[in-house]
């Protein structure tokens, strides 16, 4: 077994409007395989993640782009419902049920998607 200690912090150093400054720190056990892969996305949606190969897990995503407009869709089909975008340089990091596969396209160029999954359960 494994233990993932993943921490985000959000600060503002706006001087007129600082609101936004605070930390979360979570421990996450770690009981199956750990997977890092990098992706090279086009305009044709494929599969980065087939839900029958995995069980839950934790999912971290980063567009490796440094161009704005290569901007990456994940979607739970080709086509289907978008979870999210991600720009030039941006992340995610989120539990995923493996319950459905998940894709990814670029509506321009081909960014580089880098892929590390963390399955919770053996």
């Amino acid at each position: 077994m494994a233990t993932l200690i993943p921490k985000l912090t959000l600060t503002s150093s706006d001087a007129l409007i600082d609101a936004l400054n605070f930390t979360v720190t979570d421990s996450l056990a770690v009981l199956g395989a750990i997977v890092q892969k990098s992706v090279v996305t086009s305009t044709t949606s494929a599969v980065v993640l087939a839900a029958s190969a995995y069980t839950t897990s934790y999912v971290f995503l980063h567009n490796k782009s440094a161009a704005a407009a290569e901007i990456i869709t994940i979607e739970k089909a080709d086509g289907g419902d978008e979870y999210m975008y991600l720009g030039a340089g941006e992340f995610a990091f989120f539990p995923w049920s493996s319950t459905v596969d998940l894709f990814a396209d670029s509506a321009s160029g081909n960014p580089v998607l880098e892929i590390m999954l963390f399955q919770a359960a053996a």
